[in-house]
Formats: structure tokens, sequence, C-alpha cells
């Protein structure tokens, strides 16, 4: 069978894009927190730290790779990504008769590639609708232009983008929760958002340290009375693999959150880019 071109065109790009030069300067200070970091929190050696710290360097270009191709990047590239992203049995597919708030971490190319795999699924009728929360008040660059939505939409991925600072927190949830009840997919990143000064949060271990994380995804599913099915993109070759863990009820949040952290970190902590980004949640 001969090679897609779209593919070949891809891991061409990606390649590309991993093999760029960085700054020195930023490079060996992004490094270095990681390093850091690695030790403090996973008990590593100052060897296998530094082996993975630039190897999270690295997975970090790979997640903005990622995004830039979402941000302005050829549709049909990334139908061509979606389509080559293998996936587990997942069980929103088989219950298509009630909805589920899934959660997941940015967790390597997650960010740009599990929301169009979602999008593309309800394109194809597998789920009745998607969104995806997030929120644009810290960065409102990182956000997708309407136009960009626009033309995603059009070609294949539609999806609700319940941006919290643009639509209001009360606006988008109301627009989650009425989504979840009609059978729909929400996807939220549950450490896309600081939590707020004095609001109820999950503390997640994370080796020998802590992840505090806001309840976010515990307070949709509850309210809509929904399951939580967390969802991790794992690296598998030159692709991903969309990985399902055990759904389980909104009382289960903390379980399902902390082995969604456990399944990441044991499988390789370089692709987890908050390794190299601020420590807020730390």
């Amino acid at each position: 069978m001969p090679p897609d071109p779209a593919w070949t065109s891809y891991l061409s790009a990606r390649g590309t894009a991993l093999s760029s030069c960085a700054d020195p300067g930023v490079a060996a200070t992004a490094i270095g927190r990681a390093e850091a970091r690695l030790q403090a929190y996973l008990g590593m050696g100052q060897e296998q730290a530094r082996a993975h710290a630039r190897r999270c360097f690295l997975y970090t270009g790979d997640s903005v790779f990622h995004d830039q191709l979402l941000a302005s990047g050829s549709t049909d590239l990334l139908r061509t990504i979606v389509e080559q992203t293998s996936v587990d049995d997942l069980p929103f597919v088989r219950e298509r008769a009630r909805g589920a708030v899934a959660v997941t971490l940015h967790y390597g190319a997650a960010t740009s590639i599990l929301p169009l795999w979602l999008a593309m699924a309800g394109r194809n009728g597998m789920i009745p609708q998607v969104a995806v929360i997030q929120n644009s008040r810290r960065d409102p660059h990182v956000m997708l232009s309407a136009e960009r939505h626009a033309e995603l939409a059009d070609c294949g991925f539609p999806f609700a983008d319940l941006d919290l600072a643009r639509l209001g927190e009360v606006a988008a949830m109301r627009r989650a929760l009425a989504i979840l009840r009609h059978g729909g997919i929400v996807l939220i990143f549950a450490d896309g958002q600081l939590p707020q000064p004095n609001a109820r949060t999950f503390t997640c271990r994370l080796g020998r340290g802590s992840l505090v994380l806001p309840r976010g995804a515990e307070w949709l599913a509850r309210s809509a009375d929904v399951p939580l099915l967390p969802l991790l993109l794992r690296p598998q070759g030159d692709g991903n693999r969309v990985v399902s863990l055990n759904a389980c009820g909104p009382l289960d949040a903390q379980r399902a959150l902390q082995a969604l952290i456990d399944a990441a970190m044991d499988l390789d902590p370089a692709p987890w880019s908050r390794w190299c980004c601020t420590a807020e949640h730390f």
C-alpha cells in the first residue's frame, strides 16, 4: 500500500519543527527548571532527570507545533492526523443515550488532537454534540479565532467552544450542562485553569509532591448527573492513541484525576508540557 502523502508531509514538517534550534538561553532555563522538578517530585537522580528534562523541552516544541497546526494548518492535514489516531473502546460510543464529562491533561498533543478527534466522532454520528471548555483570560492569543473555528466546523470538526472569558462562567456552564443533558460530550482539561483563591480544589499526588486542581469537572458531572470519562492521548509510534480509563461517578472525581496523572507519568513524564511551563499548579 503506497504511503499517504498527507501523512508523509505531516511527519516531515513535524521532524523539521522538532529539530529547529531554540535560543540556547531559553532552552537552558526551561531544561534546568524541568530537571529540578523531576528530581523534586519524582525522585530522579541528576543524570536521569537531566535526560528527561531535555525530552520535556523537545515535547514542549511538539505541543507548540500541533497547536500551530490547529490554529492555521491545512484542514486536510488535520483530518489525516485524526484519522491516523487509534482509539480504545470508548464507553460513550456504546452508551449513546447518556452524556459524559471527558476530562484530560495537557499531555503532549492532547490540546489540539483530542478535541478534533471528538469533533470528528460527533460529525460521524457517534456523539450528539461536542464542546470544549477553555479560558482565554490569561492569554487570548492561545484561542482559535472565530473564523478558524467556523472553518474547522465546515471541514468536519464541529465543536462548541465554551470560552469562560468570552461567554462568562455562568453562561458557559449553562451551555455545557445543556449539552451534557442531551447526551453530548464536554471536554475539560483538568490542569488547564488555575484554581481561584478560596475555591474548593482537589489535591492529587505527583510523585513525592502534590498538584492542586480545580473541581470544575466534578461539578459539571454532578450537576448534569453524568459520568466522568478520563481520557489520555498516548504517544504511539509516529502517532497517538486515545486511551480511555475507567469511567466513574462524580463522587470518584479525585480518584479519576489521580488515575490520569499516574497513567501519564508512569508512561513517560516528558510529553507533559507543564513540566516546562509555569509552576503555579505545584
